[in-house]
């Protein structure tokens, strides 16, 4: 009976790692393809920060910026997640750019005068399907510099 539930486990734990390596690929794809040439005219800094997100969930990512650097915050959602919003706040969470009031877009370029920490904090809308099932969809935060 032991090896019966072990080979269970193991089973199920196979599927569960094959869904999220299917997922994976699927999101890295995307944002290879659709997000990476919104960077432009941004150097991307080398990292991809990714993941999959369901309707109504909101993500929070703290990020370093150099003094004197141009940079590009760019946040990008596969379609079926609707319309994302993103706010970024400095280290004492005072708000310094919210896409919602500036007409959504989903980059915001600025210049850095002293090095900090910002946090950038990602919204995906709440669903108006009557399905019970959810949207869910891969989301990405980029930044982008350019050199000097």
């Amino acid at each position: 009976m032991k090896q019966v539930y072990s080979l269970k486990v193991l089973v199920a734990i196979g599927i569960i790692t094959l869904a999220y390596s299917a997922s994976y690929a699927q999101c890295s794809a995307f944002v290879k393809k659709k997000c990476m040439p919104k960077i432009q005219p941004f150097q991307q800094n080398g990292q991809i920060n990714s993941s999959s997100m369901t309707s109504g969930q909101k993500t929070a990512m703290n990020l370093t910026f150099y003094s004197g650097q141009d940079y590009r915050i760019l946040v990008c959602g596969q379609p079926q997640l609707g319309e994302l919003t993103f706010k970024v706040f400095d280290s004492n969470r005072k708000l310094v750019f919210d896409s919602q009031k500036n007409n959504y877009p989903d980059f915001w370029d600025f210049k850095v005068k002293n090095t900090q920490q910002l946090i950038v904090e990602v919204q995906v809308p709440e669903s108006e399907s009557t399905s019970s099932v959810l949207p869910t969809g891969c989301v990405s935060i980029m930044v982008g510099f350019k050199k000097a």
